[in-house]
């Protein structure tokens, strides 16, 4: 049997057990938070399975370590090692404070839990029309995952493009989160075995010891080696490469498709067990990203970054474990797209179309929740041709010369607004007000695009760099406007106490 024709039968068993399950949870949807969070009735395992294939992407599988492949080890201490502590620690402080405010709030996006925490319909509005930016999220991993096919399929990329959003959307569209979480699982688990094989590869590449394996590198560019990497556009200094991408990594978990996981848990006491499941998942996961220096040494110069993984896959390995492999990569793909389509129909029928259809009198609540998600149903599609045309010019005109700049850029903003917001709202009661919470994300935005249209720094054109400084910034504001409230608080009741009891009477 041929690869591609070994290829097609795989997507096929794929595709029809991914249209069984999609069948199913249409079934079982009956509501808006049904589709947007499920029944609540799925074992946090699962949903600690779901949460790390969501959380990795196809990022770590295909375009990280094609950076790390074109600028060594400080891309992988920076992408490998800070950025995965961040994220290690963001999920493990934040998913319990989130899941805890959210259940009191009866929240179903992080737009939803944002207006309901500070009393305030803009600020949903506000972040639910920033929540769009996860669109450019979206055109990385339909472009990763066209490449994928490109090579295991042999054909164009239109149509590799095309494929993947007309079948990723259509199923979402319809299951919703009851199918999500299963598909998750399973692709999570194809993950795991997919990472192992992918990490066992250049195993070989270690036999006389480390120090031998750097200096290999070094041979090849003396770049590669050390804790940064003055050549690179990303990498440049010890800040770039530990604070900028720890401070991401914290952050990051801030994204409404990554936030909302903790709200399909049944209770409190499933959160650890969630946890647990999804970071030693994710470890396994985030050692792919070795990949990128095995490259060096079993690849020829790669003249795309985007394309050193495929390449990688379809040389190294025989032609029927390549297609195992890319299945595997297609499905870290799938499985964040599902996260993002669910995050962002649930933001458009909850936080924007819901709230106006409840002004009219004439329509019951069920058929209100209905509207809306037939209206955030139909949004997304619109966004899905946007997302195939745009995938189409970053195939042709990478920014920055890889697709994953080109995410950074919306998908950073996204979160750099909404780290304070959240995190004080999580523990504080009373400190922190509507304004300020709105000043705090304003702060973000300005500073992070500011920095980036103003050109401040040689360093404005690395989107982490953009981010740190942002968040910086937001908490900044809000731990400034919290003392001003507390002092000024303070001096009101010193006033009050020193008012002659004439006076107070």
């Amino acid at each position: 049997m041929s690869k591609t024709a070994f290829a097609w039968i795989v997507l096929g068993m794929y595709g029809a057990l991914t249209a069984w399950l999609a069948i199913r949870g249409f079934r079982r949807t009956r509501s808006v938070e049904g589709f947007a969070l499920g029944n609540r009735d799925i074992s946090p395992v699962f949903v600690g399975l779901s949460l790390a294939a969501q959380l990795t992407s196809v990022a770590t599988f295909v375009v990280n370590p094609g950076l790390i492949y074109a600028y060594g080890l400080p891309a992988l201490l920076g992408m490998g090692l800070a950025a995965c502590l961040g994220i290690t620690i963001g999920i493990t402080v934040l998913s319990k404070g989130f899941r805890r405010v959210g259940e009191s709030l009866q929240a179903l996006t992080v737009p939803g839990w944002l207006g309901s925490r500070y009393s305030s319909r803009a600020l949903q509005i506000g972040f639910a029309l920033l929540s769009l930016g996860l669109v450019t999220f979206m055109v990385l991993i339909v472009v990763a995952m066209a490449y994928i096919l490109m090579a295991m399929l042999g054909i164009p990329a239109w149509t590799a493009l095309l494929g993947v959003v007309v079948v990723v959307f259509a199923y979402v569209l319809v299951g919703g989160a009851n199918t999500s979480v299963y598909t998750n699982s399973i692709q999570a688990l194809i993950m795991v075995a997919v990472a192992l094989l992918l990490v066992g590869s250049g195993i070989s590449y270690f036999s006389d010891g480390l120090t031998a394996f750097f200096h290999r590198l070094s041979a090849i560019d003396a770049s590669l080696v050390g804790l940064v990497n003055t050549k690179s556009p990303y990498f440049r200094n010890l800040f770039e490469v530990f604070v900028c991408n720890f401070i991401v990594g914290l952050a990051i978990v801030c994204q409404p498709h990554v936030m909302a996981k903790a709200l399909s848990l049944k209770s409190g006491r499933d959160v650890n067990r969630y946890l647990f499941t999804a970071i030693a998942v994710g470890t396994v996961f985030t050692l792919v990203m070795l990949v990128g220096l095995y490259a060096r040494f079993a690849l020829p110069p790669v003249a795309r970054i985007d394309l050193v993984v495929p390449t990688y896959i379809n040389t190294q390995f025989s032609p029927i474990v390549s297609v195992i492999v890319s299945i595997g990569v297609l499905c870290a793909g799938v499985s964040t797209l599902e996260g993002l389509l669910l995050a962002l129909s649930a933001i458009l029928a909850t936080d924007l179309f819901l709230p106006v259809l409840r002004r009219r009198k004439d329509l019951a609540p069920t058929a209100q929740g209905a509207i809306a998600l037939r209206l955030a149903r139909i949004s997304l599609v619109l966004l899905g041709a946007a997302c195939f045309f745009l995938g189409l010019y970053q195939i042709k005109h990478p920014t920055g010369g890889s697709v994953a700049i080109f995410a950074q850029y919306g998908i950073y903003c996204v979160f750099s607004a909404s780290f304070a917001p959240m995190l004080f709202g999580m523990f504080t009661r009373t400190a922190v007000t509507a304004r300020l919470a709105t000043l705090s994300a304003l702060t973000a935005l300005t500073v992070y695009i500011g920095m980036s249209a103003a050109q401040l720094t040689s360093m404005h054109n690395n989107p982490a760099v953009l981010s740190a400084f942002s968040i910086i910034a937001s908490v900044s504001v809000m731990l400034l406007g919290m003392a001003y409230r507390t002092l000024s608080l303070r001096a009101a009741r010193r006033r009050g106490w020193n008012r002659p009891e004439s006076e107070a009477a």
